[in-house]
């Protein structure tokens, strides 16, 4: 995390090309003052940008003349989007997860059974198709504290019943900004990553359209869901980071 005393030297840049590179960022942005450091935000697994990155210069004037000396910037051929960085906010602690792959047969006490083994649950979300008024392939659960979210994030598959499941961790939209604001995934929340690219999300803070939790290969949709696709997340829309389930 970085200390108080940098927020104000800091930049977040989106909009980026997929082609630009640290390098391009530097040699751009080193024209309104000395660049101390540069971040291009990378897929975990494909290990191309994902489109935004963040530059810290020496002094906080450099900051002053990108966003006021120059109205538009453009760097291999795009327009991006050079922003004062904002501060981070308290972390809120993480104590949702997302099961994915369950068997809609599972029964509820299994389920509490199984995860009550790992700290005490306060709740468990089964959600129903509107249109055949059955359980969906998946769930969210919540607890009590954090820790059981870490213990269970320490591997990516686990047997419920009958049913192998993937899970998750399951972010509000203000949790997912504060662990991208500062470029972190956040020790345990980055586990369980895959493959992926995502819609166009706006984050309502002047960080628009360059969510990416980088979870992997799942198709994204256009609930607000993003990241474990397939499942319709009818009435699910503020959680970030799902994948390619189909609706069952």
């Amino acid at each position: 995390q970085m200390k108080p005393s940098c927020l104000n030297r800091k930049m977040f840049i989106g909009g980026l090309s997929w082609d630009t590179t640290k390098k391009d960022l530097k040699d751009y942005f080193s024209k309104f003052g000395e660049v101390v450091d540069c971040t291009l935000k990378l897929d975990p697994i494909t290990g191309r940008s994902r489109g935004f990155g963040f530059v810290l210069f020496k002094e906080s004037e450099s900051v002053d003349k990108v966003v006021m000396d120059q109205k538009e910037h453009k760097l291999n051929g795009k327009v991006i989007d050079p922003k004062r960085a904002k501060a981070m906010k308290t972390k809120e602690p993480v104590k949702k997860i997302f099961v994915g792959g369950l068997s809609p047969d599972t029964p509820e006490e299994k389920i509490r059974e199984y995860f009550g083994g790992f700290g005490e649950v306060e709740s468990i979300e089964l959600p129903m198709d509107n249109k055949t008024n059955k359980r969906r392939g998946f769930c969210f659960i919540t607890f009590k504290e954090e820790e059981p979210v870490k213990k269970i994030m320490e591997k990516k598959y686990h047997n419920v019943g009958l049913s192998k499941c993937e899970i998750k961790v399951a972010m509000s939209k203000e949790q997912y900004q504060q662990q991208q604001q500062w470029g972190s995934r956040g020790g345990f929340v980055g586990r369980a990553r895959g493959r992926g690219g995502g819609p166009s999300q706006n984050w309502n803070q002047g960080y628009s359209n360059y969510w990416n939790q980088g979870y992997g290969n799942y198709g994204y949709n256009s609930q607000g869901y993003g990241g474990y696709g397939g499942y319709d997340y009818t009435g699910y829309n503020n959680y970030y980071g799902y994948g390619d389930y189909s609706s069952k």
